[in-house]
């Protein structure tokens, strides 16, 4: 009898030890449930800065503008013709045009200097008429752009720029009527600033 109490006595000594692990284990884990659960201080919306763009509705629209023309001119130069016209020695390029894939007339037209293929002399580009609507004129190095000619849609210049040696500051600009003859010429300091009009 003496066996059969004392298996009853450890198992109630092993059932309230493992009730009071069990209890502990409970105990820790409220207590680390609280700790993560802090609770977070009342905040008034009212008051809270609004996020607004920093940019406006201008620039946003400059920038959308922006990435449509970059997406067209990819889709051009993968839809459009390349024509590459080469000199009498049948190696160096002397141009390349490009074509419209749908009317087969010429957009654009890339003038190579005689010494090799690299350096650009010019590039032409024309409306989809056919007649040139703008000229970009490049210094000896191909890149750096000297002056570019634009026109009207009959062919007529009307405005010529020129460029300082760095290709982006504007050194002068010619303006002129529709006949082609220029009325008027502006000239421009290293900073963007008019340094003289002249008014034929």
């Amino acid at each position: 009898m003496q066996t059969n109490n004392q298996k009853k006595l450890k198992n109630k000594i092993f059932i309230i030890w493992g009730l009071f692990i069990t209890g502990v284990i409970l105990v820790f884990l409220i207590i680390l449930l609280l700790a993560m659960n802090k609770p977070q201080p009342k905040t008034d919306n009212q008051n809270q800065p609004t996020l607004t763009s920093k940019t406006n509705p201008q620039q946003e629209q400059e920038i959308y503008n922006e990435i449509l023309n970059k997406i067209k001119n990819e889709v051009d130069e993968l839809t459009n013709i390349k024509e590459i016209v080469y000199r009498p020695d049948d190696k160096t390029i002397n141009y390349i045009k490009i074509l419209d894939s749908q009317t087969k007339k010429e957009i654009k037209r890339i003038v190579y200097d005689g010494a090799d293929d690299e350096n650009i002399t010019s590039i032409r580009e024309f409306n989809p008429e056919g007649k040139l609507i703008k000229e970009t004129f490049y210094l000896l190095d191909g890149k750096t752009i000297s002056s570019i000619r634009e026109f009207n849609p009959e062919g007529k210049q009307i405005k010529k720029t020129f460029y300082l040696l760095d290709g982006k500051t504007i050194s002068s600009i010619g303006e002129f009527n529709p006949e082609g003859k220029q009325i008027k010429k502006t000239f421009y300091n290293p900073d963007g600033t008019v340094k003289q009009e002249l008014i034929y």
